[in-house]
């Protein structure tokens, strides 16, 4: 169905993530929603932008209105264009968001140590569980591209909302990151978002690392 994805996996290892996220974060986050409100000034720009309407698109084939269900990165930037400051929830969560916004490309992730099994990036039967964020379980349908472990969904309409499951917290010392792209993402994009994703938590939430490239003819990596 989709033949441009493209997914930079970063997984890490032995991190501290702290709830209050450290001043230089804050700054940082400040300075990426200036520059690009600069380069992008109004949702109207925003929406024609190729990189927004390759998942505009993406969520039309699996039946999502765009305009009703937007995706993660089109919903931060479309936050920042309106004047809006970039929510703070944790360190690793504000620097995932951070590079959203600053590379135009839709970041996620699990806590590793609340996954069961594998997580999958597939197209929904309709029987599958989901709770959001929050605890609100939602019906999953069929057709819809979700990640999903060997339980349950992780992420539904691809990133759309993620679960509760296994969200990121304070108490995470082990996630999976996902940096994605479709037709209008250059592998050479996915890998310096994916570089600066790595250079900032390294800074700030120390641990170990490691990084994969994912896509078509390369389906899987092992960790």
């Amino acid at each position: 169905m989709f033949p441009h994805v493209k997914l930079g996996v970063l997984v890490a290892k032995d991190i501290r993530n702290t709830q209050e996220t450290p001043a230089e974060v804050t700054n940082w986050m400040r300075n990426v929603e200036k520059t690009f409100t600069g380069l992008c000034p109004t949702v109207e720009e925003l929406a024609r932008c190729p990189r927004i309407e390759d998942w505009r698109e993406a969520y039309r084939k699996f039946g999502f209105k765009p305009n009703q269900h937007r995706c993660s990165v089109e919903a931060l930037c479309r936050r920042v264009v309106q004047g809006k400051e970039l929510p703070q929830i944790s360190t690793v969560v504000d620097i995932y968001n951070g590079i959203s916004v600053k590379h135009t490309v839709p970041v996620g992730g699990d806590d590793c140590d609340l996954v069961d099994g594998t997580i999958v990036l597939a197209v929904a039967d309709g029987s599958e569980k989901f709770v959001m964020l929050g605890d609100k379980t939602e019906t999953i349908k069929k057709g819809e591209i979700v990640y999903r472990d060997d339980k349950e969904v992780l992420c539904r309409s691809w990133n759309y909302r993620e679960s509760e499951k296994s969200k990121i917290t304070e108490k995470t010392k082990s996630m999976c990151l996902v940096v994605e792209g479709l037709e209008h993402t250059s592998r050479e994009a996915i890998e310096r978002a994916l570089g600066d994703l790595r250079e900032m938590l390294q800074t700030h939430c120390g641990g170990r690392y490691e990084t994969f490239f994912l896509d078509c003819e390369n389906p899987e990596a092992t960790w």
